[in-house]
């Protein structure tokens, strides 16, 4: 996911000297940094899937609040059109929220828009304003979009241990204040599962390189034969506020109409007779 697309404090695994030493194999040879971050993003997560989610919101002393939205997302050959509609409680219901992922080789940037019922009025979402908090929530703009491989350069740097999984760890910059700009990080750090290409960690840093944010994946689950997320947890390091979206009836391959994905649906919302195949 895009929002599952993504994203967590790890072990460095034994050096190959020291598996030597002791009489077992050498580790394999890191990848490529940058073919593996394309395994990354073009990773199966089936042709379409739904979900219901909690978006909960936890500040520094603790308090909890909780909104529910659903999650849809759908493939259009290499592009992917994401919507998000807010149910529950009653002074978010009816914001949506759409994203359009388009094929990198484009060079084109992704879109992305959101509706405020009180306004009704549908507003895409400038770049400079992807670094902004999602629904009062850790989680940026930014950060709900599938990661970009040529926006960085980055190096294999190691391997690591997390949720009892084998990982790479990769050290990703810029490449150029555009990014910086867009995103607000200097520098991440991802820890990405060698079994199944899904990243169960990520590191943000700032322009003195300290690290302000991290998201830890919680839970991992096969749902149809596809990994998925199901929780994701941000934690703001400077603000101590933790957001988590925590997912369940995960359904992929449901065959979700197109007019789920039309801008339209934003205004209209997304029902339960919208959702035959999943209701």
């Amino acid at each position: 996911m895009n929002i599952r697309k993504t994203l967590l404090t790890a072990a460095l695994l034994a050096g190959a000297g020291v598996a030597a030493a002791a009489g077992t194999a050498p580790p394999a040879a890191a990848p490529n940094a940058d073919t593996l971050m394309r395994a990354v993003r073009a990773r199966n997560d089936g042709r379409d899937v739904y979900s219901d989610v909690k978006l909960v919101l936890v500040d520094e002393r603790g308090g909890r609040r909780v909104r529910e939205l659903r999650y849809l997302q759908k493939d259009y050959g290499a592009d992917e059109k994401l919507t998000l509609y807010f149910t529950t409680p009653n002074d978010v219901r009816g914001v949506g929220f759409q994203s359009f992922t388009y094929d990198e080789r484009a060079g084109r940037s992704d879109d992305q828009w959101i509706y405020l019922p009180a306004f009704r009025q549908v507003r895409r979402i400038a770049s400079a304003d992807k670094r902004g908090s999602f629904m009062g929530s850790e989680f940026s703009y930014i950060d709900l979009e599938k990661l970009r491989v040529t926006d960085y350069r980055q190096r294999t740097t190691g391997e690591a241990t997390v949720l009892g999984r084998a990982c790479w760890t990769v050290e990703r910059t810029p490449v150029n204040d555009e990014v910086i700009a867009r995103t607000g990080y200097h520098k991440t750090v991802v820890w990405v599962d060698k079994a199944t290409n899904v990243v169960l960690k990520q590191t943000y840093y700032d322009a003195k390189g300290i690290l302000f944010k991290q998201m830890d994946v919680a839970r991992v689950e096969q749902v149809g034969g596809i990994w998925t997320v199901m929780q994701s947890d941000m934690h703001d390091r400077v603000s101590n506020k933790r957001s988590s979206l925590v997912f369940s009836n995960v359904r992929y391959d449901v065959g979700l109409a197109d007019k789920l994905f039309a801008q339209s649906i934003l205004k209209t919302g997304v029902g339960d007779a919208d959702l035959p195949a999943v209701r």
